[in-house]
């Protein structure tokens, strides 16, 4: 049996792809390689307005927020806790009529399987080979195979599809720094609580902001050398211990298994069209660094887009063409500005240069240059092709 459409990778973007196809009635199946026992692992992301207005599209919005926390600010400040910028999200969020909000991972991950057809997902099927043509075959790790016309690579940093089908695109690259993810229930202030705050010192930087009732969802991130052996929460604690107490505390006291370390990535190269129904998105497109929060959110994107192009057209090419074309192009403009945004962040200069940097730069410009990288519901309309 053939496959009309299948996807490699049950991460959020697959699952979304997934879930707005099936909404389209289109048939789909997701080859995702990890176990179910080892699927639901991740600390929290934050959900943009764009990310928003999608699950909204697909009628899960209301589910999504039910153990997250709406975000209506955003406030830079030193190691010591002085406010230096806060941003107002109301009009970040305005060219999608959408909120952002702090979402446990693992919450949107079941969010979205709750609202799939049984029998989707197929966990444990880590593919090993693909075989370009009009016909895709895939070779599984169980020695199973697997016949498709269309495939969409949704498998992330280190994608399969991506090194097949675009082996010339240059491997991802490691950004020389690493990042620390934890959740731990801790009391913040109530003029926190609908905050999310972000901490830059010389180099590196934390965050945090509330998630759900009691709970803190907190990241930070710091210089690194060595992809292959990274840091210990110890150097974390190092490298932080003159901050004030908040970033402390959530770095001490959050439970060895809720904590997550991990090399930063990206790859900012374009893939190119190709003369078969395959195509990526999320990650796999266009792999960005967290300094902007719109990893998962592009990825949202990407899979609104492309179901409603297979949805509109019987021609795969054409889908995918289309969908490349209105994509793309905003997905590296973002990651780009991810890119330059972790330079600035992790580059060897004096606290006051750094904050002196952002007590002169005007909050309507901060608020310009984050809804540039929201967008609004204009950029899922058509753009002109990437070349």
């Amino acid at each position: 049996m053939i496959s009309p459409i299948t996807i490699v990778g049950g991460g959020i973007a697959g699952l979304t792809t997934a879930l707005a196809l099936t909404q389209k009635e289109k048939p789909v199946v997701v080859l995702e390689a990890r176990p179910l026992n080892q699927y639901h692992i991740g600390a929290a992301l934050a959900m943009a307005p764009n990310a928003m207005w999608v699950f909204r599209q697909l009628g899960i919005a209301e589910r999504i927020t039910q153990s997250g926390s709406r975000i209506d600010r955003y406030q830079f400040v030193t190691p010591q806790g002085r406010v230096l910028k806060s941003i107002n999200l109301d009009q970040v969020g305005k060219g999608w009529g959408e909120s952002a909000w702090a979402v446990p991972r693992t919450h949107i991950l079941r969010s979205l399987l709750e609202a799939l057809p049984p029998g989707v997902l197929v966990t444990d099927s880590p593919v090993t080979a693909i075989y370009p043509g009009q016909e895709i075959g895939l070779d599984l790790a169980n020695n199973e195979s697997h016949k498709t016309l269309m495939l969409i690579g949704a498998d992330g940093a280190h994608s399969i599809v991506r090194d097949t089908v675009w082996p010339k695109l240059p491997e991802a690259q490691f950004q020389n720094f690493v990042a620390m993810r934890g959740v731990i229930e801790y009391p913040l202030p109530p003029a926190w609580s609908h905050s999310t705050l972000q901490v830059w010192g010389g180099r590196g930087e934390f965050g945090f902001s509330p998630m759900g009732e009691s709970q803190v969802y907190w990241f930070a991130t710091l210089p690194w050398t060595d992809a292959q052996n990274l840091p210990t929460r110890d150097h974390f604690l190092r490298h932080f211990r003159q901050w004030f107490a908040p970033v402390n505390d959530l770095l001490r006291l959050t439970a060895d298994d809720d904590l997550l370390i991990h090399p930063i990535f990206d790859q900012l190269r374009p893939f190119t069209e190709v003369p078969w129904p395959m195509t990526l998105i999320g990650d796999a497109a266009h792999l960005m660094t967290p300094n902007t929060g719109q990893g998962a959110c592009q990825g949202i994107m990407d899979a609104w887009v492309l179901a409603q192009e297979v949805a509109n057209t019987t021609e795969p090419l054409q889908a995918i063409e289309r969908y490349r074309n209105l994509r793309l192009n905003s997905a590296l403009f973002v990651a780009r500005q991810s890119h330059r945004m972790g330079k600035i962040i992790h580059q060897r200069m004096p606290l006051a240069v750094k904050t002196g940097m952002l007590r002169i730069t005007p909050e309507a410009l901060i608020g310009y240059s984050m809804r540039r990288v929201v967008g609004n519901v204009r950029s899922v309309q058509p753009q002109i092709a990437v070349r």
